[in-house]
């Protein structure tokens, strides 16, 4: 009787296979993450807590549980508030990351679970905001063109928007600003750092050639968007992570 009690409870605990995550973005500080995964079993009971892990580190939690069972699926909703992720995160491969939550009874015994390793990076598994993600965490401001006689002065302020607690050191922003298509400033910028819980202001300028630029800066001037692509290059215990840029500035 022993035997057959304990893998009834070894099957209730066994994880189902974490198969979709959702993310939501309803501030710059709180992540809201619905991990779903194949279930054709009754709804889990005694769910009374929750919690989270990535690889080894656990991932505080904040909001009331959320447990759902419908059409061959569980579906868990889970909220985090950013400034409570630990540092330790840093140390997570994002494109082969052990994810893993788990739902306990009053007991903290495990009742059920969904597990998965994900690519972040991989959007079929993963459904990321990424048009709210740009416009909560990067801002392209104070854009100004200075015609002279024979060169532009461009100058413009990028500004960063770190969520978690801790500072991030960032290795070098590769960046280009264009308008109407028509490149007005392009480079690259060393390493500076990005201050825990807040924005960070980078400044970029130069002088460019009239001849070269001389179509957007008059598009520019006359009202059209400019428009950021580029790259950002963190460090991690890890190495070095890339994270695309994409922006927008208008007059």
């Amino acid at each position: 009787m022993l035997t057959a009690l304990s893998l009834v409870l070894a099957a209730v605990a066994a994880p189902a296979p974490l198969s979709h995550i959702g993310v939501a973005l309803p501030s710059r500080d709180t992540a809201v993450l619905t991990l779903t995964a194949p279930w054709n079993d009754p709804a889990p009971r005694g769910v009374e807590s929750q919690r989270l892990l990535a690889g080894e580190v656990g991932i505080p939690l904040a909001g009331a549980l959320a447990v759902t069972v419908a059409g061959g699926e569980l579906r868990t909703e889970v909220t985090v508030r950013l400034k409570d992720v630990p540092q330790a995160v840093l140390n997570l491969d994002p494109n082969s990351l052990p994810l893993r939550w788990e739902g306990l009874d009053r007991k903290g015994r495990v009742v059920a679970a969904l597990a998965g390793t994900v690519d972040l990076g991989d959007r079929e598994k993963v459904a990321l905001p990424i048009r709210t993600l740009y416009d909560q965490f990067l801002l392209v401001r104070d854009v100004s063109a200075s015609p002279g006689l024979s060169a532009v002065g461009v100058r413009a302020l990028l500004g960063f928007y770190n969520p978690f607690a801790f500072d991030v050191v960032a290795t070098r922003v590769e960046y280009r600003l264009a308008v109407a298509e028509q490149p007005i400033l392009e480079g690259k910028r060393p390493g500076f750092r990005l201050r825990g819980s807040q924005w960070s202001d980078i400044l970029i300028e130069q002088d460019v050639p009239l001849a070269d630029v001389m179509g957007a800066v008059a598009s520019f001037l006359g009202g059209e968007t400019v428009t950021l692509t580029g790259a950002l290059t963190v460090r991690t215990p890890q190495g070095e992570k890339i994270i695309p840029l994409v922006g927008g500035f208008r007059r």
